[in-house]
């Protein structure tokens, strides 16, 4: 018998039926340079299994009694990639080998060996099933080493986020503070509209990235209220009425005037319509329309975005909701269709299964359009309140997004063909309060610009660069709010909100992050340092003024 465990991935587990026959494998075996290890008994097989082995050598009649429910647990314990082979020792068999074998299918890998055991026969069988194993292992391997990949991936995509948003945030931050001068010169206008539209489309890109990385990561929540699919739709409208006039494309709207209730994410909704909407306006020419429908039917609201552009190959339609898939260029066709990322579709699929829908993709091939169809379950019955939050894994803190997005679009211009929506616009409220705001940013392109804005809107600003400095501005100034950034040189954003919240007369201070962190790691660190906001850049000035007021 062995006297000690040889490589786990390497040995091979015998349970025999008597110590002769457990010598004999043995012997065959160590003559063929493999390496065996006899298990005395079932609790020995039971505390081998538990670690690593490369196959299992066992009695045929073993398997009825107390080991073959070991080994069934331990087997149903296995991890996806693993299937570890099984050699029966069987008495000569009255079956077929095939029916035989049928006796065996709850193990999974099994080869029958006749006893008296040919040594031959056993060598090559455990050889085989070693080399079958050796596969498992690189399968397993190759699997690590993607998970290894995606998480490298997921790193570098929340990394360049942050890095990005940074920037970002400053020039969107001083457009508006452009915008707020008034400045009268027909270009100096023309390059603040460009900024606007330019860096919008920065942050849906952004924003998609970090979308798609949170659902692979079954992260992605849903805020689920009742509302009306029509009312939405008109919503997306609005938002993507630029890009439509932007390529002088018509819009014709084919929206039923029946109630279309849903019980649903609205933001997300917003986002789903808008990728299919740009999406179709990318892959479309100049001066063509664009046909937005919706109706229902059978206890479904189907939604249709038809256009008259590139269309699609039957390749093309089968891997359309790949993510990063980018259609093969046609001759032709407009370099400029080839924008994007090549993950606003899969977004939009990943979103509408999350509402229990489905998402189907027809052309009736290149130069012919394309076709593409939203099925969402209507509600039929009043919803529960606790049915109005429908969450995976994250935690609130995502909405929001599409009201950022229709505020950073300006008013809605009418477009050749367009119907107008019937929904009015909500009146302007009046401004808020006046706060003592301390913000504490060390980019100091985004924290300048941000503080006039701030200041334009009646509140009394104090900048500092650090978390030391703000620590020191927060003692000398006394404000109601903090606006900070999460990575701050001297202190972290979160040492500094855990730090403000010791500060005796502080109690009712609002602390809002404005960081590029957005992950829902980033979000739980918020909440454990006393942060009451946490708002990824760049930040509309509705959401944040909102966010001041304690809205």
């Amino acid at each position: 018998m062995a006297d000690h465990i040889p490589n786990g991935t390497e040995r091979i587990l015998i349970l025999a039926p008597s110590p002769n026959d457990a010598s004999l494998c043995e012997r065959f075996l160590r003559q063929a340079q493999l390496q065996p290890y006899i298990c005395a008994d079932t609790a020995a097989l039971c505390s081998a299994l538990s670690e690593s082995a490369a196959a299992l050598v066992v009695a045929g009649e073993a398997l009825r009694g107390d080991a073959g429910v070991c080994i069934r647990e331990q087997f149903a314990q296995q991890q996806e990639w693993s299937s570890l082979p099984l050699i029966v020792l069987t008495r000569r068999l009255a079956k077929t080998s095939f029916e035989a074998l049928d006796d065996f299918d709850i193990y999974g890998h099994v080869r029958l060996i006749e006893r008296p055991v040919n040594s031959t026969v056993f060598v090559n069988a455990v050889k085989m099933a070693l080399r079958e194993r050796h596969q498992q292992y690189r399968i397993r391997d190759l699997l690590n080493e993607r998970a290894e990949h995606v998480a490298q991936r997921d790193e570098f995509l929340a990394t360049l986020g942050h890095e990005l948003r940074n920037p970002l945030a400053a020039i969107m931050t001083c457009g508006e503070v452009l915008d707020s001068l008034r400045c009268e010169v027909p270009q100096a206008t023309r390059c603040l509209d460009v900024i606007a539209t330019q860096t919008t489309q920065i942050k849906r890109l952004l924003d998609d990235l970090s979308d798609i990385s949170r659902i692979a990561r079954r992260k992605l929540s849903l805020q689920c209220e009742p509302l009306d699919l029509s009312t939405t739709l008109q919503d997306v409208v609005v938002q993507v009425q630029s890009t439509l006039e932007a390529n002088n494309q018509r819009l014709a709207l084919d929206i039923s005037d029946e109630p279309m209730p849903l019980l649903a994410d609205a933001t997300r909704l917003r986002q789903i319509f808008a990728n299919l909407l740009v999406n179709a306006s990318r892959y479309s020419p100049a001066e063509s329309e664009i046909r937005l429908s919706a109706g229902s039917h059978d206890g479904l609201a189907e939604v249709g975005i038809r256009d008259q552009g590139v269309g699609m190959s039957a390749e093309t339609q089968a891997r359309i909701f790949e993510p990063f898939f980018q259609a093969p260029q046609r001759d032709g066709e407009p370099q400029t269709s080839r924008s994007g990322l090549g993950v606003g579709l899969t977004l939009a699929r990943s979103l509408v299964e999350m509402h229990a829908g489905s998402i189907h993709a027809e052309s009736d091939g290149p130069g012919q359009g394309s076709q593409f169809r939203v099925l969402l379950p209507l509600q039929t019955a009043p919803s529960t309140e606790a049915g109005r939050s429908l969450q995976t894994q994250q935690g609130a803190g995502q909405r929001g997004t599409g009201q950022q997005e229709r505020a950073q679009q300006g008013p809605r211009q009418q477009g050749a063909g367009q119907q107008e929506p019937t929904q009015q616009a909500p009146a302007h409220s009046a401004p808020d309060p006046s706060q003592r705001i301390l913000l504490i940013e060390d980019n100091l392109d985004f924290g300048n610009g941000l503080k006039r804005l701030l200041e334009q809107r009646g509140h009394d600003v104090v900048l500092a660069r650090d978390g030391p400095g703000g620590l020191s501005a927060a003692e000398s100034h006394r404000p109601d709010v903090v606006v900070l950034d999460i990575g701050l040189p001297g202190l972290d954003g979160y040492e500094v909100a855990t730090r403000l919240r010791r500060l005796r007369g502080f109690a009712g201070l609002r602390v809002i992050a404005v960081t590029g962190f957005g992950r829902e790691l980033d979000r739980r660190r918020s909440r454990r340092a006393g942060i009451d906001r946490h708002l990824v850049k760049p930040v509309a000035m509705p959401e944040l003024e909102a966010a001041i007021a304690g809205r």
